[in-house]
């Protein structure tokens, strides 16, 4: 026992316990010290944003006032606590959820962060005319008898053939069908709308019907699942293919985007030949 009286064995015992002390608090500061610095905080403001333009994230914050820069530290701890607690508690492990966010991220990584410049908006719309077309369209009016007010769909008939003979002698023009009529669910006039649109308030056998109507002259009745309809049809326009002139704008983004996602495949393709691939019966 005489060895446990040493002076050096007292000295290298408490040098130890320090030593421990030191390692286990380092580690725990380390643990729970959250540094919010002007780096973490441009970082999260372009994350939440989705806009990586450091130069301009940077004025923003320079700019921001006290209590905005306050509250974006705030959600930024925030952020950072529950993460942390998150991967504390195994949250991450066999989380599909978590799997396609990380598998999202890297493919967003993959796209990498400039747009293809060798883009031919032209070339585009003539590989692509489909994605252009225009469907054929239909202006018109009508005039409503309802079901529900008749007590037969007879009724119902007679009163709406008695009203189409009255607008034809009237020659009841677009404007002037508004006085006519019983008040329908949806709208009077219909401008420049397609077959399916059509379709969404009337019924698809109804819409089939109204574009094989002649055009400038009452017509009907035509039936819906509500009622009878006389329709007087202004214009009616065909299917057709836009020009490039009328869709400029839209096939420049269509091909900036065609050329993203070409260019994100092409690298996920070099990270998969990386692997070797075993499919197990």
């Amino acid at each position: 026992m005489l060895i446990l009286k040493q002076p050096l064995l007292h000295f290298l015992l408490l040098g130890g316990l320090l030593f421990l002390i030191f390692e286990f608090t380092a580690r725990y500061d380390d643990d729970d010290t959250i540094v919010v610095d002007r780096a973490g905080l441009m970082t999260f403001m372009q994350f939440r944003s989705r806009a990586f333009d450091a130069s301009r994230s940077g004025t923003f914050l320079d700019d921001m006032p006290p209590e905005g820069r306050q509250r974006l530290i705030d959600d930024f701890v925030r952020e950072e606590v529950l993460y942390r607690e998150a991967l504390a508690l195994g949250l991450d492990a066999n989380d599909y959820i978590i799997r396609r966010r990380l598998v999202q991220k890297v493919e967003y990584l993959a796209r990498g962060f400039e747009t293809p410049t060798d883009i031919d908006p032209e070339a585009f719309y003539q590989e692509n005319p489909d994605l252009y077309v225009v469907p054929a369209s239909v202006t018109f009016t009508h005039v409503f008898v309802s079901y529900d007010n008749h007590p037969t769909q007879e009724r119902a008939q007679r009163v709406a053939e008695a009203l189409r003979r009255e607008l034809v002698e009237k020659n009841v023009s677009f404007a002037g069908a508004l006085t006519y009529g019983e008040r329908f669910a949806f709208h009077k006039n219909y401008v420049d709308r397609s077959q399916e649109f059509v379709a969404s308030h009337f019924g698809t056998a109804f819409s089939e019907r109204l574009f094989a109507l002649p055009v400038e002259q009452w017509a009907g009745p035509a039936e819906s699942a509500y009622g009878l309809h006389l329709v007087l049809i202004r214009q009616r326009s065909v299917e057709r293919t836009a020009t490039f002139a009328e869709v400029a704008q839209d096939v420049r983004y269509d091909a900036e985007q065609a050329a993203i996602k070409e260019q994100t495949e092409q690298a996920i393709r070099k990270i998969l030949d990386r692997y070797e691939i075993v499919v197990k019966p």
